[in-house]
């Protein structure tokens, strides 16, 4: 298998392609992550748009783990199975057999109204999966669940060119049209109208499904599909007869992309044409219009409403920012298209598991399996030459209940109007309902990583146990954390043994945690895939006093609070407790309740902190927030994991994220045309080229308070000149290597050889890291005194 990261060389301005450490290396930390795990960290801070973070799925899609398509299947009908726990792959061959009679027209199925509508025209798929779901409805197999799942019976529904809107962290929206959904039939649901006037069910899936239907939601669905259609489709004829066969694998096998994001192994695609959107458009007249060719959706010309400015459509995605911040569009293929649409449905519902999603290239359809360790792609399956396997793979979907879905049952939706309001549910033994439509919740866009979706909570039980902690209001954080390493509340009940004056009273207050019995390792190791431990994840709640982001603040007080979590940070640090993701959305603050309403800074969120007792890096992937990241750490070695983090990476962080809001805020409110909001839509090679011309040539905003200028100034003073003295040692020792090296090529006398190494020993000694007390003197000395030292 080539290596994913070749279809990620691509332009300056993208995501960076993934490196591979040499043989033999050692991790000192934990490596970053890549793809829109990494990205999305940045999509609270504002002018960072969704559509900015796009790009980054293309890894998360490239570095997909591949199962076999029986192997999935058989999966699949395990789910839907008497004996779900137990896995059994004489299933699959059953469930061939019983399908065969409708494939070939008996046990009273119609031929001319199943195969032949998939085989011959896509305008016609929903129609004919839906006739298909019909006859399988009735289908009894021994062993499997008899009948739909009470309460979803899914059916086909065409979308595009119908738009999906969605608000994400920042009042920011996003507008994607899927050319497919499947949904749930529910009583009097709004899809089954035509105007005012409501029709049965059967009349409608009939009629209506494969003509774009009422408006829905990204909460509503159930699974999406997206369609492509090359210029020149190779489609063979269907056999004459089916019969149970091996599984023969399509070309290509695995649907991939290249690294523009178009489909791999494709002739110049297109979207599917147009059809007529009038229900009494039946294939014969499709047909003389020249619409014989597969199709499900158009162009479509529904456009965002004025005033959307942050709202995109997905049938574009952005390659990367030219100078003048117009990025270049392009088609994205069917593979990247579908995981956005996996993103948007991840960000819809409350702690969700995962998400299978469909791409269809003529006459194959691919899946793909969501969730927050990794994506799954699965082999295609030729609809066409292979209709027992398709009809086996709608027969198990039909069956699927909300959690087959993905949808996580143990939180009960409480809407109005449509939509979803709060989730109510039980955890530890107590009663909590968690306000979903809170303005200020703030969420990730992507799918694989942690996840982090923290939102106000409630709960009597709570509130009653801690009146005092509670006044202020509850946030609740669900994460997915990795399993690998020591959990947030893990790491929570070491830091409240510290007993510092500076760490009392500056770190969260936990006052709940549960970890919920799910991990993303079940799957992997029930398919067989390989190392299925590595990066699996399990979901965990947690339950504070509510805080308040420190970028609320101005003047004396934010640096008051930004100086105490400076102070807190460091005793943690001695404390063996490293911290390792300083930035805006990190540092809190709350009043305490005495006459001057005090300033308290908090240093918050630690499910990316490790202990210094840990002999070797924990955990697959790292995320940080890459414009407040120490340079060292967003050079390649640095992402590659071959850098230990060191207190001054952290001591770096601090001082950006000071800058950061000195700069991009005014009296609490974000400036939108700010200096340097640029850095929050690079990747991490481009932010250190804009991070070391800002040190060699800072440039101050004019309206800068003269206080805060002076205490800017002295922390880049300071931070340029660290970054400068060792930057020259490293020439230093560069050059005396070189010397060495010609002198051993010239055979040089044993003295001048001699002397040569010495020198290359006294350079590499001025490079021996200094202890971290060191380090942080000299940046309280700047903190209090302004006094600008060399610490290097």
């Amino acid at each position: 298998m080539p290596d994913p990261g070749d279809a990620l060389a691509a332009a300056e301005g993208s995501p960076p392609r993934a490196r591979t450490a040499p043989d033999g290396s050692i991790l000192q930390s934990t490596p970053s992550s890549r793809g829109l795990a990494a990205s999305s960290e940045q999509l609270g801070i504002h002018t960072v748009n969704v559509s900015a973070l796009e790009p980054w799925i293309l890894q998360d899609v490239c570095n997909a783990e591949e199962c076999k398509t029986d192997k999935f299947l058989a999966y699949l009908l395990q789910r839907v199975s008497e004996s779900p726990g137990s896995f059994d792959e004489t299933l699959l061959n059953k469930c061939l057999d019983a399908v065969l009679p409708f494939c070939n027209g008996e046990a009273g199925s119609d031929p001319a109204g199943l195969s032949p509508l998939i085989r011959n025209a896509l305008t016609e798929y929903a129609k004919a999966s839906n006739n298909a779901l019909k006859h399988l409805k009735t289908l009894e197999i021994k062993g499997m669940r008899t009948s739909p799942s009470e309460g979803i019976d899914m059916f086909f529904q065409r979308n595009d060119p119908n738009g999906i809107t969605q608000k994400h962290s920042g009042e920011k929206k996003t507008l994607r049209k899927p050319d497919l959904v499947i949904l749930p039939f529910t009583e009097g649901s709004k899809h089954f109208k035509i105007g005012n006037k409501k029709i049965d069910r059967d009349t409608y899936i009939k009629d209506h499904t494969h003509e774009a239907g009422k408006s829905v939601y990204w909460k509503d669905l159930l699974s999406v599909a997206e369609f492509k259609w090359e210029k020149t489709p190779k489609m063979g004829p269907p056999p004459a007869t089916y019969s149970r066969q091996n599984y023969a694998a399509p070309t290509p096998e695995f649907s991939k992309a290249k690294s523009d994001g178009s489909d791999a192994d494709m002739d110049a695609e297109m979207e599917p044409p147009e059809i007529p959107h009038s229900s009494q458009a039946n294939a014969a007249e499709q047909a003389s219009a020249g619409l014989s060719t597969p199709a499900t959706s158009g162009a479509g010309s529904k456009r965002p409403s004025e005033g959307d400015a942050d709202v995109r459509s997905s049938k574009r995605i952005k390659t990367g920012d030219t100078p003048e911040n117009k990025p270049p569009t392009r088609q994205p293929g069917g593979a990247v298209q579908t995981a956005l649409y996996g993103a948007e449905m991840f960000t819809a519902t409350l702690a969700v598991n995962h998400i299978i999603n469909f791409t269809v290239r003529n006459d194959v359809i691919w899946m793909w399996y969501y969730d927050r360790q990794r994506v799954i792609s699965v082999g295609g399956i030729n609809f066409i030459q292979d209709l027992p396997r398709f009809l086996v793979l709608l027969y198990a979907l039909q069956r699927f209940k909300l959690e087959d879905w993905g949808r996580n049952t143990e939180f009960t939706p409480q809407e109005k109007d449509d939509k979803i309001e709060s989730y109510a549910f039980t955890a530890g033994g107590m009663d909590f309902v968690a306000h979903f439509a809170d303005k200020e919740r703030v969420t990730q866009f992507g799918m694989k990583g942690r996840g982090t979706d923290v939102m106000k909570v409630t709960s009597k039980q709570l509130e009653e146990k801690y009146p005092e902690k509670t006044k202020g209001g509850m946030v609740g954080k669900f994460y997915w954390g990795e399993e690998a390493r020591d959990s947030e509340k893990s790491i929570l009940q070491k830091v409240m043994k510290v007993t510092a004056d500076d760490v009392q009273g500056h770190v969260p207050d936990l006052l709940f945690a549960h970890q919920f019995s799910v991990s993303t390792s079940t799957i992997r190791k029930t398919l067989g895939l390989e190392d299925p431990d590595r990066g699996s994840r399990t979901l965990w709640f947690l339950v504070f006093p509510k805080l308040f982001p420190i970028t609320r603040l101005q003047g004396d007080e934010l640096f008051s609070a930004w100086r105490q979590c400076v102070l807190c940070h460091y005793a943690l640090w001695n404390a063996g407790i490293h911290h390792r993701d300083v930035s805006p959305a990190n540092l809190m603050y709350y009043r305490r309740d005495d006459t001057n309403r005090t300033i308290v800074g908090v240093l918050n969120d630690y499910d990316l902190a490790s202990l210094a007792s840990q002999k070797s890096p924990l955990g697959n992937e790292r995320t940080g927030t890459i414009p407040f990241m120490a340079i060292d750490l967003l050079d390649p070695d640095g992402q590659d994991g071959k850098l230990k983090h060191l207190y001054r990476h952290d001591m770096e962080s601090f001082i950006w994220v000071f800058v950061w809001i000195c700069f991009q805020y005014k009296g609490g409110s974000f400036q939108p045309r700010a200096p340097l909001h640029e850095w929050a839509k690079d990747n991490a090679s481009g932010c250190v080229d804009k991070k070391r011309s800002f040190l060699a040539v800072p440039r101050y905003p004019e309206d800068l308070a003269i206080r805060t200028k002076r205490r800017v100034q002295d922390l880049v003073d300071f931070l340029s000149r660290q970054h400068s003295t060792r930057n020259g040692r490293k020439r230093s020792l560069e050059r005396a290597d070189t010397r060495l090296t010609e002198a051993q090529d010239r055979a040089d006398p044993a003295p001048m050889i001699k002397m040569l190494k010495d020198e290359v020993e006294r350079e590499e000694l001025t490079l021996v890291e200094k202890p971290d007390h060191v380090f942080f003197e000299a940046f309280m000395q700047v903190i209090d005194f302004g006094k600008v030292a060399d610490v290097e």
